[in-house]
């Protein structure tokens, strides 16, 4: 739109204002000239003057007029033009505009539908709760989303240097418990830089795994998981079509996929932690109560007074027995006294005010007061402040001990003492002041083993009287010394009594010229501290095996020796994981035990045996004849027979590995990776078996609680098979069904006696450790080929129709049908036998509670053909 100040101002509204004025002036003016003269020639020429000058005027006007029309006129053209140039400009900014537009809502459609993808993914995996349920999720969500088959899940172990591949599918899906050194593959370069990797021929690729079956892999990708910016795992993907790449919009995905996954690894650990967290906290609530019952007991039977303040108001909260006598008023009287401003405490003044207020920030203090009692009577006290946070209350404790008895024996004390008598009474060490020449002047003998020494038979006696030979004359030197020197002198000496050691240090100061202070400390416990913590520096304190770091350090010492022979063998102890799963630690650590002293009689006492991890053993011995190593092992294997024919809980099971040098110089860690190496790949070979053989001898001991042969589970078989029968089932899940009825409460095994065969009714605890008895079966029917089959039965054989089971908290159909089949044979048969914590109720009630339950705990369908059986 033009602007204002193109427009001109109207010529033709000028030209009228000049005519008007202009007509004035040519009738008018000529009367005025002939009013004013007479002269015809005067009034002619003026009059031609006048109409010159109006024709001037004229000229001048329209010059001016034109003048001003064609600047006008070229003002505007010029704002024509501007105007054009800025109008095709706004549509040039318009067109890009409108183009960045739609590339912005094309660009944010594909976006949407990205994110609507990771959101369903998303909600899928933060329902997952279990790892390794979760991780399977993963790869399979990861894989659908960018439409390969190919994919793994890695776990990194930094304390171990490895890579661990937990889950795969498609080629990979083999590969499950896979190690990798962190410093190889693919996995190692994204673990360095943190960041997502692609390679796009990985069958060319230099840093390749030389396995054949990543011979058919083409194009692959490793994308990291997260938790607070460190890398703690990566999930790979590939693709065995050579002409498929990934493109950078799923590269995107991914990463995004990798992100959401990461949060939903950190929220099932924090699930598994918070658990934990729950168990250990009602642990904590029991052991409080007792607490408070123990700490109720010990306030009333102290034999000092104690009372209670609350540090922000100073209110008594509380007060013992002692109190009352010592001020001779009830419990009721002292709670009721008034508050601190209103000097309620059992002292008053400024002073002990003062003395509070620093006891409030959380300064002790300790003073003697003068208190008055309810009769009147003044006694001494002594009153100790201290802060104390008491049920969530910051408080003030007031110890209060009577003193009147001490009181006057330091009056009479006070009246006799000396100033050096005083510091040597605050002094618990042995104390001798001894002259120049050696004459014991005073001395305080705290310390019983020094036990040929009584104060008041040495008192002016020499110390080559008194102390052994050797010890006078160490003695006197340091008292030279420190009198010569003006400086403290320290010396350590030690005695024998009843053929014990004991070990003092002595400290000599000088106390004027002529006679010296000798301070006497018995220092045995802090000696014998020191050879403990240098003995576990060196050995490991739960086999009292020699630890990891004494090992390496014995295999660099035989490592620089020229010219030396060595061996190593090295020591893995089977299925520790699964005893301590299922027994706990505690059984785990006595298995420890027994392999170390195992190892103690196969080998000589100067060999060098060590635990050097978890589960891992290691003999260094000075020879390289691999012939005797053989023997060696196989001294260990008959051993370990010995140890298993005696049936213990946990039968022992050793893979084993050795290494013998073949030249020197030697590379001890070679060496030891060589042992490692061969240990490893027998463990691998005997992996199952070991497992079997552990899960055997956990079957038998159940089998001892009555839990599997002939007692609970023979009860159950034909109750279950005829209602599996009746509901339906095939023949081979019937089959199932009676390994099931036997097995099912295999996890009991990692339940202790006091909770299972307990008489009365499980606490909270007890019960949720009761709880874990389905988790720990399903680990060890996983750990077995023969139960693998019914391994996840035996994981929801608790969970309840209406959902309030455990573990899972699955509900109705989600229950599997024989674990529905169970649950309603063994409450039946729980509650027609006796249990410990009751007696067995009749047939009649039985099927009442059934029925009752029905729709509840069991299947009601299942519950009336079960009722029906029973007819």
């Amino acid at each position: 739109m033009m602007n204002r100040e193109y427009i001109p101002k109207s010529p033709l509204g000028i030209a009228i204002i000049y005519i008007l004025l202009g007509s004035v002036w040519v009738l008018f003016s000529d009367s005025m000239i002939e009013q004013i003269f007479n002269d015809i020639k005067i009034i002619t020429t003026l009059s031609i003057a006048k109409e010159w000058f109006f024709i001037l005027c004229t000229g001048w006007l329209l010059y001016r007029l034109i003048k001003q029309s064609q600047k006008t006129l070229m003002t505007q053209n010029i704002a024509l033009e501007v105007l054009g140039e800025e109008r095709l400009a706004s549509e040039e900014e318009l067109r890009q505009q409108l183009d960045e537009l739609l590339s912005r809502e094309e660009e944010i459609r594909r976006q949407n539908l990205v994110l609507v993808s990771l959101n369903e993914t998303a909600l899928g995996l933060m329902n997952r709760l279990n790892s390794n349920e979760l991780l399977r999720d993963i790869v399979v969500s990861a894989a659908k989303l960018i439409n390969t088959p190919h994919g793994y899940v890695c776990l990194i172990d930094e304390e171990q240097g490895v890579c661990r591949r937990l889950i795969g599918t498609g080629a990979y899906e083999g590969e499950t418990g896979r190690l990798d050194k962190l410093t190889d593959g693919l996995v190692g370069e994204v673990y360095r830089i943190g960041e997502i990797k692609m390679v796009d021929d990985y069958s060319t690729w230099e840093k390749r795994f030389t396995d054949p079956y990543f011979d058919n892999m083409h194009c692959t990708v490793q994308v990291p998981f997260k938790s607070e910016g460190k890398v703690f795992g990566t999930l790979g993907l590939s693709f065995a079509e050579p002409e498929r790449k990934f493109t950078v919009s799923e590269l995107d995905l991914l990463t995004r996929f990798a992100e959401l996954a990461s949060i939903a690894l950190d929220n099932a650990n924090l699930f598994t932690t918070y658990k934990n967290e729950l168990i250990e906290r009602r642990q904590t609530q029991k052991a409080l109560q007792i607490s408070q019952a123990n700490y109720r007991a010990i306030f009333d039977a102290a034999s000092d007074g104690i009372i209670v303040h609350d540090a922000a108001t100073g209110e008594i909260i509380d007060s013992n027995q002692k109190v009352e006598e010592l001020y001779g008023c009830s419990h009721e009287e002292m709670i009721s006294r008034d508050r601190l401003g209103n000097q309620q405490l059992p002292y008053s003044g400024d002073d002990a005010l003062e003395w509070t207020r620093r006891a409030a920030v959380g300064k002790s203090q300790l003073f003697e007061w003068m208190i008055q009692r309810k009769n009147g009577e003044s006694i001494w006290v002594e009153i100790n402040l201290e802060n104390a946070e008491i049920a969530g209350r910051q408080c003030i404790l007031s110890v209060i001990r009577d003193i009147r008895r001490r009181k006057r024996r330091e009056i009479e004390l006070h009246k006799i003492q000396s100033n050096n008598q005083a510091l040597i009474n605050a002094i618990p060490d042995n104390m001798f002041l001894i002259r120049c020449d050696g004459i014991i002047m005073d001395c305080k003998i705290n310390c019983p083993h020094l036990y040929y020494l009584c104060s008041d038979e040495i008192i002016g006696e020499s110390v080559f009287q008194v102390f052994q030979p050797n010890l006078a004359k160490q003695t006197m030197n340091a008292i030279v010394e420190a009198i010569k020197r003006g400086k403290l002198q320290i010396y350590e000496f030690q005695m024998t009594k009843e053929q014990n050691q004991y070990y003092f240090e002595a400290r000599i100061v000088p106390s004027g010229d002529e006679e010296v202070l000798t301070i006497v400390r018995d220092v045995t416990d802090r000696r014998q501290i020191e050879e403990k913590l240098a003995y576990l520096s060196h050995h490991d304190a739960m086999t009292g095996l020699y630890n990891r770091a004494y090992f390496e350090e014995e295999m660099r010492r035989m490592g620089a020796i020229r010219n030396v022979a060595a061996g190593i063998i090295i020591c893995d102890l089977d299925g520790l994981k699964l005893v301590n799963d299922t027994l706990g630690h505690s059984m785990g650590d006595e298995v420890l035990k027994a392999v170390a002293d195992v190892l103690k009689k196969a080998f000589r006492p100067k060999d060098l045996i060590a635990r050097i991890g978890g589960d891992e053993f290691a003999i260094l011995l000075p020879s390289n004849s691999r012939s005797a190593f053989k023997i060696a092992c196989s001294r260990i294997h008959k051993l370990i027979e010995e140890y298993n024919g005696n049936r213990p809980i946990v039968p022992l099971s050793l893979s084993m590995g050795f290494a013998v040098t073949k030249e020197t110089p030697t590379d001890m860690n070679a060496l030891y990776k060589e042992a490692d190496n061969y240990m490893y790949r027998e463990k691998l070979q005997r992996h199952q078996s070991n497992k079997h053989t552990i899960v055997q001898a956990l079957m038998s001991a159940l089998e001892v609680r009555d839990f599997i042969a002939g007692g609970h589970g023979e009860r159950m078989k034909e109750l279950i098979v005829s209602l599996a029968n009746a509901a339906g089932l095939p023949k081979q899940r019937r089959e199932d069904l009676r390994l099931f009825a036997q097995y099912h409460d295999l996890g009991k095994v990692g339940i202790s006696d006091e909770i299972l065969f307990k008489p009365c009714p499980l606490t909270t605890e007890e019960y949720t450790i009761m709880k874990q008895h389905s988790e720990i079966g399903y680990r060890i029917a996983q750990a077995t080929p023969d139960l693998e089959p019914i391994s996840e039965w035996i994981l929801k054989h608790h969970e309840r129709w209406d959902g309030t089971g455990y573990p899972l908290g699955i509900e109705g159909d989600e229950i599997p049908v024989e674990c529905r089949i169970l649950s309603i044979v063994d409450s039946y048969d729980a509650m027609t036998n006796d249990r410990p914590q009751r007696k067995a109720m009749s047939h009649e009630s039985a099927i009442a509670e059934l029925r009752k339950c029905a729709g509840s705990q069991f299947d009601p369908h299942l519950v009336e053909l079960f009722i029906q059986l029973l007819v």
